[in-house]
């Protein structure tokens, strides 16, 4: 997706997704961190692997920028690493083997052209680098993201043939984390949703499998850096901005 916004110190959380994120800055880079934390980085392309505590990207004037979302079981051919080098961390696109003249051709286009460039690069690079996934690891994944991460892990390893400690030793090779905090992503992912259309924390507790609604009040917390409250009132995540449609 496009953004192009304008802005005055204002912070965008960046909360957990299923997704290894890709953002690349058409403008000024990309000053970002940790909530926890406390380095900033600048980025003119930053990747973001799985994490389960929110970044926090600053934003002055103009912002304008691409946004991607990969499955983390693509990085390696797009990225040329497996996603779990990159949980829980900020990285620059400098740092991997991004060529610098991609953000430059992108930076003297217009937004269709930009598109069309992103999308042929991504495809170059997935011809250039075939080798697939596990089988059986995209499956776990995608059954984890079918059942908004309410399927039991013991229950997961057996439906794809694998023991729940092989199981945990390949999540956390090719993602970073454990198959439980990927599906707590996924659970989170179900209840944003849900509050973002509007509907009340008590049934969305009960909507996204959490065991009350304090135990969605704690996650949420975690996920976002904000009560439930004040996310109602003041949502401004990177991802709600204005997007343009690729």
């Amino acid at each position: 997706m496009g953004y192009d916004f304008t802005s005055t110190d204002t912070v965008h959380h960046g909360v957990p997704s299923m997704g290894v994120t890709v953002v690349l800055s058409l403008g000024e880079p990309i000053d970002c961190g940790w909530l926890h934390g406390d380095a900033r980085h600048l980025c003119d392309v930053l990747v973001s692997g799985l994490h389960t505590t929110p970044a926090l990207i600053q934003s002055r004037g103009r912002q304008q920028g691409l946004e991607l979302s990969l499955h983390p079981l693509s990085t390696r051919r797009l990225l040329g690493l497996p996603a779990g080098e990159l949980a829980g961390s900020m990285v620059d696109v400098n740092d991997l083997s991004w060529p610098r003249h991609l953000l430059d051709q992108l930076r003297q286009s217009t937004w269709p052209r930009r598109f069309h460039l992103l999308a042929a690069f991504l495809t170059k690079r997935l011809e250039q680098h075939p080798h697939a996934p596990r089988a059986d690891l995209v499956e776990a994944l995608a059954r984890i993201h079918r059942t908004r991460g309410t399927i039991p892990i013991s229950g997961l390893a057996q439906d794809v043939g694998l023991s729940r400690r092989r199981l945990s030793s390949l999540f956390d090779l090719e993602t970073g984390l454990s198959p439980k905090q990927v599906a707590r992503i996924a659970r989170f992912t179900h209840a944003k949703d849900l509050v973002q259309r509007g509907a009340q924390p008590s049934d969305v507790a009960a909507m996204a499998g959490y065991s009350d609604q304090p135990h969605l009040s704690r996650e949420w917390k975690s996920m976002t850096g904000w009560t439930l409250r004040q996310s109602k009132d003041d949502f401004p995540l990177l991802q709600d901005t204005d997007m343009l449609p690729a």
